[in-house]
């Protein structure tokens, strides 16, 4: 990660998973597939928005490099306002996922972890958008990597 604790371009941004502080809700399997096409639009959707916010960020930079042209400065006002609208849009559809007790772990691959519980104690069932169904679950002081089969 750069400096300023984002990730840079061609670096993924995998999130930790954080043990879990009580949840609003715990999903069953099959509660939380339901909500699958709900998390993947969002996810999707979150994608074209990266997208477009990298472009924008790209292009106001490409503006302030610009040395002494009034029209680039405008121009990479313009981009910046652009930006921090796409971001704040951005952060929007991280906080619908949140309200739904969804954690976003890993933005790019589209990795997310739904509350739940598995022999009385409280899991995380793990998804990704490569993912047919949620079917693998890992304990909440563990991670994608440690992630099997419910």
């Amino acid at each position: 990660m750069g400096g300023n604790g984002r990730a840079e371009p061609g670096e993924r941004a995998l999130l930790p998973s954080a043990p879990m502080a009580a949840p609003r809700r715990r999903y069953t399997l099959e509660e939380a597939n339901a909500l699958v096409p709900e998390v993947r639009a969002v996810l999707l959707q979150l994608a074209v928005e990266q997208r477009r916010l990298d472009a924008a960020h790209a292009e106001m930079h490409r503006h302030l490099a610009s040395d002494g042209d009034p029209q680039a400065a405008v121009d990479a006002s313009r981009s910046e306002a652009e930006v921090s609208e796409i971001g704040e849009g951005m952060r929007s559809l991280i906080a619908h996922l949140d309200e739904l007790g969804v954690q976003l772990r890993d933005p790019e691959m589209g990795l997310v972890d739904f509350p739940a519980e598995r022999d009385g104690r409280p899991v995380w069932l793990c998804w990704r958008l490569a993912d047919a169904a949620v079917a693998y679950w890992h304990g909440t002081d563990e991670g994608y990597a440690t992630r099997r089969p419910w």
